[in-house]
């Protein structure tokens, strides 16, 4: 199966919202085609893949887009940990450790 097809496979089933079809492609093509077919969508699509998909399966995935696909996310990756984000001099952590 080319990548290409894989591709409109994986579009069908994210719009269905199929989650055990989505899940059962990755295991039948494995994680390295899964992501390269994925990476001809935009980065709304791939995040919307990923949401739907097991977070074992989600960071498997994500090893294996390329990185600019991954940085082009990141606007899309809200609500996410503070602590992620923070460092360890910066005056929030500061003040936590004070607290």
């Amino acid at each position: 199966m080319s990548y290409k097809t894989l591709y409109i496979t994986l579009r069908r089933l994210i719009g269905e919202r199929d989650v055990a079809a989505l899940r059962s492609q990755l295991l039948q093509h494995g994680p390295v085609m899964f992501a390269r077919a994925l990476s001809l969508g935009s980065p709304r699509v791939v995040a919307d893949a990923l949401s739907l998909l097991p977070i074992s399966d989600r960071i498997t995935v994500l090893r294996h887009l390329p990185y600019p696909l991954r940085d082009a996310m990141k606007p899309l990756c809200i609500g996410g940990s503070q602590r992620l984000y923070m460092q360890p001099w910066s005056p929030a952590v500061l003040a936590m450790r004070h607290a």
